[in-house]
């Protein structure tokens, strides 16, 4: 089973639905559609594990302590000088003679994730049926900061915002700005 180090998380409006990109331990690159449906229950897990951890994740928001967190899922180096993985991508794409498009014409769909959850830690393994599996995992910081990007990600996309508790935006709200750009 393949660790993912770092991913990007992205809504494609041609699509309507995220594409999940991602480097490997291994040093390869993993694309993954995902549809609204497995985004819904992907986050039930991931929210009730953050509800039970809300009282924490205030307390982090009120000392700051959530600013601008670099990721273990992006190994905690995503400082000047480090590419951004949409970039990096589009640029082995171009090296190759493919273009971004062609890349994302590579993303295979999703139909299947499992989520383990731990007291400190949950772990997402993303279940592609043609390729090899992978791993996401991710401590309360960490797992925070992607589910801030996915909601921001899920009201870009207009999608119906029932399924988000409403202590997700006013734990999210101010640091919104800080979170954009360490974890994509």
């Amino acid at each position: 089973m393949l660790t993912l180090q770092r991913i990007t998380s992205e809504y494609v409006a041609t699509e309507d639905r995220f594409r999940l990109s991602g480097i490997t331990d291994k040093g390869g690159e993993v694309s993954y559609w995902v549809t609204q449906r497995l985004l819904l229950r992907l986050l039930d897990f991931l929210l009730d594990w953050l509800e039970t951890h809300r009282e924490e994740l205030e307390r982090q928001v009120a000392t700051d302590m959530l600013g601008p967190i670099v990721a273990k899922a992006v190994k905690r180096s995503a400082r000047a000088g480090e590419k951004d993985v949409r970039a990096e991508a589009g640029k082995k794409a171009s090296e190759a003679g493919a273009t971004p498009e062609d890349k994302a014409a590579t993303a295979e769909l999703l139909f299947e994730a499992d989520i383990r959850v731990a007291a400190t830690r949950i772990t997402v393994v993303f279940k592609p049926r043609n390729s090899e599996h992978s791993q996401l995992s991710l401590q309360l910081d960490e797992a925070w900061r992607w589910v801030a990007i996915l909601h921001t990600l899920w009201k870009r996309a207009e999608w119906n915002l029932s399924a988000w508790p409403d202590w997700v935006e006013e734990v999210k709200a101010p640091h919104l700005s800080k979170s954009v750009g360490y974890l994509h």
